[in-house]
Order: structure tokens, then sequence, then C-alpha cells
């Protein structure tokens, strides 16, 4: 393999790396950022020293490391240490899953994205002026036309420059996911 397919392939890992932690830290913030970059660097972490060493609570970090072997990010691993007997949990990152991951999140994603462009371009949506939340004509009914939230009154927002916009973000996604596929 020459040196400039490894630089191309090292790219792209670094671009997988790189949308797996912001993936991550939107999931998670802060504290899931601060774990994927420790288990990137150190390869596991120790259960145990989770709190000392990353200034995370270890309950949540806990947590966070149970959603993420979830989507197989991370692997759990147990060892039994030889002297004292005790079993020591530790995690490791699963670096081929990070492809599959990121697949996954932009695929929910663009669901998400393709209802709520259903939801626009097929029923009739109201706003409230005062906090922009949206409404379906249901939803607005049953409050009588004003927001739970402030008691502002609820008017139509059928705007197709919404659409666009949501269908603008589907089709970016679509690129970003063949554009990874072919990684």
């Amino acid at each position: 393999m020459s040196s400039k397919s490894k630089q191309s392939m090292e790219l792209q890992d670094n671009d997988l790396i790189d949308m797996s932690a912001m993936i991550i830290e939107n999931m998670f913030g802060e504290p899931g950022r601060k774990i994927f970059e420790y288990l990137l660097k150190n390869g596991y972490i120790a259960e145990e020293r989770i709190a000392t060493t990353l200034d995370v609570r270890s309950n949540e970090a806990r947590k966070i490391l149970q959603k993420l072997s979830d989507e197989a990010v991370v692997i759990p691993d147990r060892v039994k240490d030889e002297e004292t007997g005790e079993v020591l949990h530790s995690w490791r990152l699963n670096k081929p899953a990070l492809k599959t991951f990121i697949l996954n999140r932009l695929k929910k994603t663009r669901e998400k994205l393709e209802v709520l462009a259903r939801h626009e371009r097929e029923g009739t949506l109201y706003i409230c002026k005062t906090c922009n939340r949206r409404y379906l004509l249901d939803e607005a009914y049953a409050y009588g036309f004003q927001c739970p939230n402030d008691g502002d009154l609820l008017v139509e927002a059928n705007n197709p420059a919404v659409v666009k916009l949501i269908e603008e973000s589907i089709k970016k996604i679509d690129v970003l996911i063949s554009m990874i596929e072919r990684m």
C-alpha cells in the first residue's frame, strides 16, 4: 500500500473519529466526550478509576458506557486481579464499529426529518409567535388554539421555506451517508 493511500485511510479514520466524538458529545454532553477521548488515547478505561481520572461521576460514566455498549462503540471486559481475586470492570473502544454507529445515527436523523417534512407538507400546522413551538391541527384544537406554555394565540404556519430547508438537510445527510458507506 502506498504512503498516499495510507494517508487517505488515516484521514478517513480521523473523520470517523471526529464524527463519533461530535455525536457522542451531542448525546451525552462533555462527560461522554471525555470518556470517548480517554478510550481513544488509552485503549481501555477501568471503571473503578473513571471518577478520579476523568472527573466524571462513576454512575454517570457507567450509564454512558452502557449506552455506548448498546451501540457497540465500546466493549465491556472483566479482569480478575490475581493477587486480590477481585474482578475489575473495564471498557475498551471498538474502533471498527464507529462507521456503523455513525451510519445508524445519520439514518435515524434522516427518518425523523422525513417525518417532520411529511407533517410540514401534509398537515396544517400552527405556531405560537411567542415561543415558536409548532402544533399539529389536532393539538391546536385540543388547546383551543392557545399555546399551553404562554397562552398566546396559535396561528396557521404552513411554510414552504421550512419544508425546503428540511429537504435540503435530508439531501446533505444522504450525501454524507453515501460517502461514509464508500469508506
